[in-house]
């Protein structure tokens, strides 16, 4: 069953992320990159709907560090990561709040994906 892990509200601002009752199959390249059964959605207000993966369920040697840094005054500081899949790099297709904020704990060991970095997410 759903459950809600982080129901935020600040200045009129709302983001909610709940768990994934699903096995997830992300695919880039016609590799699958990640697959896991403990996925979170984030659903940020302004933005579309975003799926977080557990860092542990991805495979981490088509992922490369990038210097990439991005600040959300709600999560904190994102670090990219590009992918390296079959000899083409897709930079910056990845994220991740290494040192979320304190209201964003729960997301500390996950990681989200470009859309258009991606094939497809099989839900």
């Amino acid at each position: 069953m759903e459950r809600t892990v982080i129901d935020y509200k600040k200045n009129d601002h709302k983001i909610t992320v709940k768990t994934i009752d699903k096995h997830i199959k992300i695919m880039s390249d016609g590799v699958v990159i990640v697959e896991t059964d403990d996925a979170l959605m984030l659903s940020e207000q302004g933005h579309g709907d975003t799926v977080y993966i557990p860092v542990r369920d991805a495979k981490l040697k088509y992922f490369k560090e990038s210097s990439t840094k991005s600040t959300c005054p709600y999560k904190g500081t994102a670090d990219y990561y590009s992918l390296n899949i079959n000899g083409k790099e897709k930079k910056d297709a990845v994220w991740r709040y290494i040192k979320p904020s304190l209201d964003f704990i729960p997301i500390k060991d996950y990681m989200a994906f470009d859309p258009n970095s991606i094939e497809r997410i099989e839900l």
